[in-house]
């Protein structure tokens, strides 16, 4: 600490540089952070619910590939099968084609045993087991869109040939999935023509024993593998997974920004600090006249330098963090970023390379103006 106010000092010792760089690597970190941030996301979604205890069968030609409902009993027999429920996407949009979320048609009898991490008011819940037209929705809808318990919604047709008229009857409370809608796949049933009916895209299914998870999903798949309607059963983790690849490999993308913007940041400290170690060759050799060790000069630059970082990092992610507090991220991205925020470990690590990048930037700057003489030190005009 008895150094501190001589690092203090050069830090600020050309006060506008020092001031432009720290905007600078704010800025950077402000974007590092929010695409990492945005790579957890994905990740969180991958991983949302239970997944380790259920299983997904959807057919194994393409997941628009409908599947018989007369499989739901074949399925129900294979030992270690908890309990199936039948999901159905229906693509359709509220009002206008940019309101669009996920919604589905789902066995509302089954939902409770097969999606138990969805939190209900058991009253709820019977209210909308017992209105056929009766829906839930997630509570991020609800912000979105201002809904309450008895509001008349009705969804516009995209893929089925009606359009959903619907009564919201419970709101749920989920980990990660926030933002979707579900009603009776009876009322679905009814409404679609009869060449469509008794079909479904997927059965969700819980397990007994998600050990049992890959012997579970060989058996389904072999008994109808020879069918006309073949399937192909994975894991809730597998499942969302394969969302996201339909978007091509976005995280790739996403972390390979967040790369070379720290690179970038790294080019950028460098540049500062060997214009500010330069700048202090004759006052380095003499700190080293009057005792002060190499070892002891270096750490006194390093820790500058790394402050430096530190500090454009740290304003950049609370920057993000209280920006993404009040910008409702969801909203603004038609429920692409349901859920977003910077994630307490996207903070950590951002803030850990903002460190390392004071350490690598500045480290050879350091190294070339201690390792000098202190006779050439003195004699060097800056």
């Amino acid at each position: 600490m008895k150094y501190f106010k001589l690092i203090r000092r050069n830090l600020f010792r050309n006060r506008l540089r020092s001031m432009m760089t720290l905007a600078l690597i704010a800025v950077i970190f402000f974007f590092v952070a929010t695409l990492l941030s945005i790579l957890e996301l994905f990740n969180r979604f991958e991983d949302q619910g239970q997944g380790t205890n259920r299983l997904v069968v959807q057919s194994s030609i393409s997941l628009a590939n409908p599947l018989p409902y007369a499989y739901e009993q074949k399925i129900r027999e294979v030992p270690g099968v908890a309990d199936v429920c039948k999901l159905q996407w229906i693509g359709a949009y509220y009002k206008e084609k940019k309101n669009f979320f996920a919604n589905f048609a789902v066995d509302q009898d089954r939902m409770e045993s097969v999606f138990a991490d969805y939190r209900i008011d058991p009253k709820q819940m019977a209210d909308f087991k017992a209105d056929r037209q009766g829906c839930i929705v997630g509570t991020d809808l609800v912000k979105r869109y201002g809904w309450k318990i008895g509001d008349r919604i009705t969804l516009k047709r995209q893929i089925f040939p009606y359009d959903p008229e619907l009564t919201i009857r419970g709101i749920y409370e989920h980990p990660v999935n926030t933002a979707a809608l579900y009603y009776h796949m009876s009322y679905h049933n009814e409404a679609i023509p009869p060449m469509m009916k008794d079909h479904v895209n997927t059965f969700w299914l819980s397990v007994k024993d998600p050990s049992k998870n890959a012997a579970i999903s060989q058996q389904i798949d072999a008994m109808f593998k020879n069918s006309e309607f073949p399937t192909e059963t994975v894991t809730e983790k597998q499942f969302q997974a394969s969302f996201m690849a339909m978007m091509g490999n976005i995280k790739l993308l996403f972390g390979s920004i967040s790369t070379c913007a720290v690179f970038m940041v790294i080019l950028l400290a460098a540049i500062t600090m060997s214009m500010s170690a330069r700048e202090r060759v004759t006052e380095i050799a003499v700190l080293k006249a009057i005792g002060f060790e190499k070892g002891l000069v270096m750490t006194l630059m390093l820790t500058e330098f790394s402050l430096l970082t530190f500090a454009g990092g740290a304003l950049g992610v609370l920057g993000a963090k209280l920006i993404y507090m009040v910008v409702p991220m969801g909203k603004v991205t038609q429920g692409f970023l349901v859920g977003f925020q910077i994630f307490p470990m996207t903070a950590l690590l951002a803030l850990g390379s903002s460190i390392l990048v004071g350490l690598i930037a500045g480290g050879l700057p350091a190294i070339n103006a201690t390792k000098m003489s202190v006779v050439d030190g003195l004699r060097r005009v800056v």
